[in-house]
């Protein structure tokens, strides 16, 4: 579903991605974790082809990205890092709009809609309104709720669970949990490891450019014996001992 081979990106003399080698399956929900500024999102634009490598590939579904058609890339889902809203319109109108991008028909689409608000949101009223006086986690619920109308086969996740309460980040695990399948690749980038850890198949982690770790959750916690952030924590080495410098605490 996702193949990248000696993957390099550079920003000026500033490398931020290089010669990542990544094979995501289908039916794998693959999560990549790795710091603030490790390089996620780079990765994520430079598959969905926002960006161009400075070397190497990217194939998704076996297409070069910079070659999808249109067909191909209605079989993509997306959350980004921005969510690119229209917050003149409301929330029915812009799930309208997307559904109709993606050719969904009018039955169909008015069901998914009316399935998906009642499931995230509490409110019936927040069908009608305005996008701009969403909540930032009720944008980031709409733009969810986009991104699967279409139950795309490849859904790609840039911190989904970022700004939601424990609430409703659960019912965000619950629905991914749900809309996985065998013919259903999903690839998550996420700090929250808590909910990470109930999704995923597999799990690989960008650190200095590189990325240093990528195998399956299972053998990821040492078959089940560590939680994950323990196991995180283990390959990123943070610098506690830097603390006791600190003398003024």
């Amino acid at each position: 579903m996702i193949q990248i081979t000696h993957l390099t990106k550079n920003y000026g003399r500033n490398t931020v991605l290089e010669h990542i080698d990544l094979h995501v399956e289908k039916g794998q929900v693959y999560s990549l974790l790795g710091k603030n500024g490790a390089g996620k999102t780079t990765l994520i634009n430079l598959m969905i082809d926002l960006l161009k490598p400075d070397s190497g590939t990217v194939q998704i579904m076996g297409v070069e990205s910079s070659r999808l058609t249109p067909p191909d890339k209605r079989r993509i889902g997306l959350v980004g890092e921005d969510l690119e809203l229209i917050e003149e319109i409301s929330g029915v109108e812009y799930l309208t709009f997307i559904g109709k991008i993606y050719q969904i028909p009018s039955a169909t689409l008015k069901k998914r809609i009316a399935d998906l608000f009642q499931y995230f949101f509490e409110d019936e009223k927040d069908l009608k309104k305005s996008v701009s006086k969403y909540s930032t986690g009720m944008k980031k619920k709409l733009a969810f709720c986009a991104s699967v109308l279409h139950t795309p086969e490849l859904l790609i996740l840039d911190e989904p669970f970022s700004g939601l309460d424990p609430l409703v980040a659960n019912q965000m695990v619950l629905f991914i949990k749900k809309y996985h399948n065998s013919q259903r690749t999903i690839f998550i980038s996420s700090h929250d490891l808590s909910y990470v850890e109930k999704v995923s198949t597999h799990i690989g982690v960008l650190d200095e450019t590189r990325l240093v770790y990528n195998t399956s959750l299972q053998e990821f916690t040492q078959n089940g014996k560590n939680e994950l952030d323990a196991a995180l924590l283990k390959i990123l080495k943070p610098n506690e001992s830097e603390l006791d410098k600190i003398d003024w605490l």
